[in-house]
Parts: C-alpha cells; sequence; structure tokens
C-alpha cells in the first residue's frame, strides 16, 4: 500500500537559495579577483616598458623578470618581456666581454688600450658585481659613452 503513504512535505527552499546565492558570490568573486590581477599585471608590465624605454636597462630587467610569471598577461606582451629581457642580457654579455677585452690589454701593460675598450661600455649600472669595480678603478672621473 505504498500508493496510499503520505508524500512528505517539500524541504523548504532555503538551502536552494543558499547554493544559489552561494555560486553567485563565487564565481563574482572570482570574476572580480580576475580583473584586478590582470589590471595588476598590465600595470606593472607598463611601468617595466617604462624603464626600458628610459634605458634604464637594470630596473627594467629586475621588472620583467618578476614579469615573467604573471598569468594574465598577453601573449604579445609575453613575447615582449622575453625580447627585451635578451636584450638586456645580450648588452651584459657585450659588456662582459669589453671587460675581459680591458683585462688582457692591461695585463699586456697597454694601460691606454684598456681604458679605450672600456669607455665603450655605455650602461655600466649593468656590469656584474665582479666587473664593477674593474671598471671604477680604471674610469674613475670619466663619464660612460654617449648613450645611444
Amino acid at each position: 500500500m505504498s500508493f496510499l503513504e503520505k508524500e512528505e512535505p517539500k524541504q523548504s527552499a532555503f538551502w536552494d537559495w543558499v547554493v544559489g546565492i552561494g555560486l553567485v558570490l563565487v564565481i563574482g568573486g572570482f570574476t572580480v579577483y580576475y580583473q584586478y590581477q590582470k589590471r595588476s599585471s598590465l600595470t606593472r608590465f607598463e611601468a617595466a616598458d617604462q624603464l626600458y624605454k628610459a634605458k634604464k636597462f637594470k630596473e627594467a630587467g629586475k621588472a620583467y623578470d618578476e614579469l615573467k610569471s604573471a598569468q594574465y598577461l598577453t601573449t604579445h606582451n609575453d613575447s615582449t618581456i622575453y625580447a627585451r629581457m635578451d636584450t638586456v642580457e645580450s648588452i651584459r654579455e657585450q659588456q662582459g666581454l669589453l671587460i675581459t677585452q680591458s683585462k688582457a690589454k692591461r695585463l699586456a701593460g697597454d694601460t691606454l688600450a684598456s681604458r679605450q675598450v672600456l669607455s665603450g661600455i655605455i650602461y655600466p649600472d649593468l656590469l656584474s658585481d665582479e666587473d664593477r669595480p674593474w671598471w671604477d678603478s680604471i674610469m674613475v672621473g670619466i663619464p660612460p659613452a654617449t648613450k645611444p
């Protein structure tokens, strides 16, 4: 006689509302978080871009390095980051080679040639911690080469 049994009264719609509101809050919260992170990443990218354009390569390199892990940048921005980091690293390597050449000339006893080689260093702030004292010791009082 199961068909004669009374149906249980329907549960309150309260929990339906709680679940619905919870879903709306979770989705809305994620959307707000995503938009905030996206704006933050773009702002940091623009700041690094300004440093690069101002030829402050050391600071720009650090800023771009921090942006490598940003998840909310476009592929164009990501490509720009890596291209500019490569440029900064290339400048570092070129200047490192100049330091090596300068040291070789100094060891050969040619101080003037050593200084001339070092005068080709345009961005001394990019020199490594090991190379910077060498540049300072030879180029004291002589400004770096004209920056392009």
